[in-house]
């Protein structure tokens, strides 16, 4: 949905039409092909452009329809606005408005921030405050990078910024807490130089793993929070550093795809 960034005042609500970016699958790939909801990270506070354009032009790549939502922010929204959004643009996309060919499968990619707004959505989160007509819609498949998946195991002030001082929000807007039979299957990783990233990843595989929900959970030696692709391409002010085995991940996750048949050759 539209961002005022010239507004300083918090509303519960956002307003305005989606805001979001469409990467067709590269011209090479025909007929109907699975889409992802691309959330990029950022603290709340921006959108980084090499986990929204970055991850969106790799995926093109590989066969699949790219969506980037610019989600609202924490500096002029506060939750559930986020998690309306991303509920608004699965069903757009399922809709098919925006003319692609979207075959069976439409899954959700997000990092740190935007990977806590997936988490939600893939367990079909509903805040307490609420009142929906129907059950959530859900992503088919979940692709999460160092992603929010506990706020128990943050610290005190990032997650009072998140959720605008409602601390006894924190149990209800924590995916591992809320995973449920109907969560989809999930690429997780992470690296073990990256200390939100990697209890997070850790606690959000182990709740799908007692769930029995299908789960394949990489932790990579090497680089801090908010890597992206780990491939060297900037975008903007981020994305320029490069670790070729934790940018392998990328490639571990597409073969996750075809795996579990979400991505045919």
């Amino acid at each position: 949905m539209t961002i005022n960034t010239t507004s300083t005042a918090r509303r519960d609500h956002a307003d305005g039409a989606l805001d979001i970016t469409t990467y067709p699958a590269d011209r090479r790939f025909t007929g109907p092909r699975p889409a992802v909801l691309v959330f990029p990270g950022g603290g709340y506070r921006f959108h980084a452009e090499h986990e929204g354009e970055g991850y969106a032009r790799w995926l093109s790549g590989i066969g699949l329809h790219a969506f980037v939502l610019r989600y609202p922010l924490m500096t002029d929204h506060r939750f559930p606005a986020p998690l309306e959004a991303g509920r608004a643009a699965l069903d757009w996309i399922r809709a098919g408005e925006h003319g692609l060919d979207v075959g069976e499968h439409v899954g959700v990619i997000g990092s740190s921030a935007g990977g806590h707004i997936a988490g939600l959505l893939a367990t079909g989160t509903v805040m307490s405050a609420e009142r929906l007509d129907a059950a959530p819609p859900r992503p088919d498949f979940a692709i999460l990078a160092y992603a929010v998946a506990d706020l128990h195991l943050l610290p005190d002030a990032p997650v009072s910024f998140v959720l605008d001082g409602r601390m006894a929000l924190r149990d209800e807007l924590s995916p591992a807490r809320n995973i449920d039979a109907a969560t989809c299957p999930t690429f997780l990783w992470a690296t073990a130089e990256d200390p939100p990233g990697f209890p997070n990843a850790l606690a959000y595989a182990s709740a799908l793993f007692a769930a029995d929900i299908p789960v394949e959970l990489h932790i990579y030696p090497h680089g801090q929070h908010g890597l992206g692709l780990a491939n060297g391409v900037a975008y903007g002010d981020h994305g320029e550093i490069h670790i070729p085995h934790t940018a392998r991940w990328a490639e571990n996750c597409a073969a996750w795809l075809s795996a579990e048949g979400f991505l045919a050759s």
